[in-house]
């Protein structure tokens, strides 16, 4: 029998279908949070898009109006109506992306747990989960900030404001914990392959040594 698989023990199949739990969970949850976020980004008056402001002091209230607060504004949720179609399309899709990214990792995860169930560890199937989820992790950040940066150029110049932007390198500092993370998710996958190759020329030196015999 190969040395890719093996037999879990019991606290691996508990934690392997606990993450696939988990991942059914998950699973909803990403379709919930996305139909939330198109509603809320596609009003009857227009497209609704946080920008920022000159910083202002503003009187609000918390609680559904029982409790009176003041702060400073530093940005405002305004609504855009007559956006162009690129800009849409590329909020669309942004949004699209993020579910779809969040789908892929999700199954992926689930893919590996279920293999793990299986007693199957070092197989090929794990190695192409994890650069599923690495080059998701890398790519799939740095898509959605620039279709959503073409989104919030469209909604800025329907409401006359200034011209196009764009996507500023403090965005792609804010995604750069996800991107390391995708890079070394890619090296665990690195890391299997080279696992699979050593089981294998196990397996082959034990057929040649039961040949002898």
């Amino acid at each position: 029998m190969s040395t890719n698989t093996a037999t879990p023990t019991r606290s691996e199949r508990a934690d392997a279908i606990t993450v696939i739990l988990y991942a059914a969970a998950a699973l909803v949850i990403v379709g919930i949070v996305t139909v939330m976020r198109a509603l809320d980004t596609f009003r009857a008056d227009g497209i609704a898009w946080s920008i920022p402001i000159d910083e202002q002091p503003i009187e609000a209230t918390v609680d559904s109006g029982s409790i009176p607060v003041e702060g400073i504004a530093q940005q405002a949720m305004v609504l855009a109506p007559d956006v162009n179609a690129v800009s849409v399309a590329a909020i669309i899709a942004a949004l699209a992306l993020w579910a779809l990214a969040a789908l892929a990792i999700i199954a992926a995860v689930a893919l590996v747990a279920w293999n793990f169930l299986r007693g199957r560890f070092f197989v090929r199937g794990n190695a192409r989960a994890f650069d599923v989820i690495g080059w998701t992790l890398v790519l799939a950040p740095l898509l959605i900030v620039m279709l959503e940066t073409m989104g919030r150029n469209g909604v800025t110049a329907a409401l006359g404001l200034s011209a196009a932007e764009p996507a500023h390198p403090i965005e792609f500092w804010a995604i750069a914990p996800i991107f390391a993370t995708g890079v070394t998710v890619g090296l665990i996958a690195v890391a299997f392959r080279r696992g699979i190759r050593v089981q294998q020329e196990r397996d082959s030196l034990a057929d040649d040594t039961r040949g002898l015999v």
